[in-house]
């Protein structure tokens, strides 16, 4: 097990609750991931004042909810107690290796996978050999700038950093500060800069939805569960877009332009005080960023304005730089995995947390490792690996259909689709495990293989 974050722990539980041995290697001094704020593996992006955007309940794991008394949105070292928490009630500190980087996986000609991996202070690494590896190394950690570089932007002579290494608004006080991108990051990062800068740019390439926090007087992310979330796209799309019209008003109101697409077709951007500052006008909002200067920022419609320094909030990488990219990368930030999970030629492979839904990820991963496991012991089996790269081209397809075609949303998924497609593989892989095999596709039954979501 490759990483101690949200997926790691998810599958250290599974895997521990079924008397399954393993290693579970963690870089950091402690479990958490990006949740430990400032964690000693340099891969956490939490900032001091960061709340989680989705609700305690949606946030939980499927077998440990969230202590009551917290806050509907808590803060991120609430976040991080709870998973202490979690880790602490199922044993799993005794499984992990802290401190350990893993530096290769290989897969062996003979089966296996061969795992070289340090322990901090170690003047050597050590070499072992496993039968299967469950990377679980996350997502929002390697930190992506506008590629190619935004021309002019060496000459620019103000601070220029990633949203990753921004902590808090103290050190842009007084000054004119632009922020580059419209996820949500950059919403709340924007937001919070303002309140002490002289002035606040909120620069996008594409106009976004900014949805607020509660809806109806609920978090939003519980729509996740409501009767809307089971309406068919074609009327979702609409009927959400009126839910924000009629509680947000129009984005004119902010001085946003009106997005091209749907509000269900990109991965939504979350921030109440962003809205609260666009109509105070301490925040403005700008188009792309075409050019820099030695202290100016030209953007896309001719426009200019004098800025003292930038803050790219432009979105991370999918990395796993153990994995030789020959062997396994995400190319565009897509991968090629069924069921967000198994690359179909790699046996003994498999990922989690690769799959990005509107809401909480959490929920997803103890079912994504129960899948594991139940693999692991033989108990379903996969596919071909030839039908399961069709499912994957047909996931792709679909895919491309429903989201937009940004790095960003590479992963992105529905989580209703993708809970039906784990249950119905789940299934067919019992069935082909005891060698009853279904008829294909097409021959006058349910298909034997899930769309890959």
């Amino acid at each position: 097990m490759i990483g101690a974050g949200p997926s790691g722990l998810a599958a250290s539980k599974v895997l521990a609750s079924r008397g399954l041995p393993f290693d579970c290697f963690e870089a950091g001094s402690g479990i958490g991931g990006l949740w430990r704020y400032g964690n000693d593996n340099g891969m956490s992006g939490v900032y001091a004042s960061l709340h989680a955007n989705i609700s305690k309940e949606s946030m939980s794991f499927s077998s440990l909810a969230m202590p009551e008394t917290y806050p509907v949105f808590p803060h991120h070292s609430k976040v991080l107690a709870y998973l202490e928490q979690y880790a602490a009630s199922f044993g799993l500190h005794r499984h992990i290796g802290f401190g350990t980087t893993v530096t290769s996986v290989r897969p062996l000609e003979d089966g296996g996978w061969e795992v070289v991996h340090r322990h901090r202070g170690d003047t050597e690494a050590r070499t072992q050999h496993y039968t299967e590896v469950v990377v679980a190394n996350g997502h929002h950690w390697d930190p992506r700038l506008p590629d190619p570089a935004v021309p002019g932007a060496e000459d620019f002579e103000g601070p220029a950093l990633h949203s990753h290494d921004y902590r808090s608004p103290e050190p842009y006080a007084g000054r004119q500060v632009l922020v580059v991108g419209m996820g949500n990051s950059a919403c709340e990062i924007a937001a919070e800069i303002s309140r002490t800068a002289a002035r606040t740019f909120l620069s996008a390439r594409d106009a976004a939805h900014v949805f607020p926090k509660m809806l109806l007087g609920r978090p939003a992310d519980h729509l996740a569960g409501s009767p809307l979330a089971g309406l068919p796209r074609f009327l979702k799309d609409p009927a959400m877009a009126l839910l924000l019209r009629l509680t947000r008003g129009a984005p004119a109101h902010y001085g946003l332009p009106e997005p091209v697409r749907g509000p269900l077709a990109a991965h939504p951007s979350t921030s109440d005080e962003l809205l609260v500052q666009l109509a105070r006008g301490a925040v403005t909002p700008k188009p792309g960023v075409s050019s820099f200067g030695r202290d100016t920022a030209f953007f896309t419609d001719g426009s200019r304005e004098r800025v003292d320094a930038v803050v790219y909030a432009t979105g991370y990488s999918l990395s796993f730089p153990f994995l030789a990219p020959s062997v396994f990368a995400a190319p565009g930030g897509r991968t090629e995995l069924y069921l967000r999970t198994v690359p179909p030629r790699l046996p003994g492979l498999y990922f989690m947390g690769l799959a990005q839904p509107a809401g909480a990820a959490f929920p997803l991963l103890e079912p994504q490792a129960e899948w594991v496991a139940d693999l692991i012991e033989g108990t379903v089996r996969l596919p071909a690996p030839a039908e399961m790269t069709r499912a994957i081209a047909r996931a792709r397809r679909q895919h491309d259909k429903a989201y937009a075609p940004t790095y960003r949303h590479g992963i992105e998924i529905d989580i209703r689709s993708y809970r039906r497609a784990l249950r119905r593989e789940l299934r067919a892989g019992r069935r082909r495990a005891r060698g009853v095999f279904p008829p294909r596709p097409g021959a006058g039954s349910p298909a034997a293989v899930p769309d890959a979501v």
